[in-house]
């Protein structure tokens, strides 16, 4: 189901989901988004909270915690 409070016309891509690490999404960060974030997939529907990044400066990766189970974000762009 979507998530109505969301426009997804508006929505910028943050990355795509390359693993899964204790739980947590780990996304190839295009653009940055601060810690706390609401970060949702493609059609709109939330999928957790922006919790931190790491890595090189110029190409972070940026740590999710989903709000389901991690296993089918994988591989998938995120959004914020």
């Amino acid at each position: 189901m979507k998530n109505k409070s969301v426009d997804s016309e508006n929505m910028k891509s943050i990355g795509k989901v390359v693993s899964i690490s204790e739980g947590k999404l780990v996304v190839r960060a295009d653009d940055l988004v601060k810690p706390g974030t609401k970060i949702f997939d493609e059609s709109g529907n939330f999928v957790g909270i922006a919790v931190n990044y790491f890595g090189l400066t110029k190409k972070p990766y940026l740590l999710v915690s989903p709000k389901k189970k991690a296993e089918p974000y994988r591989g998938r762009e995120l959004f914020a």
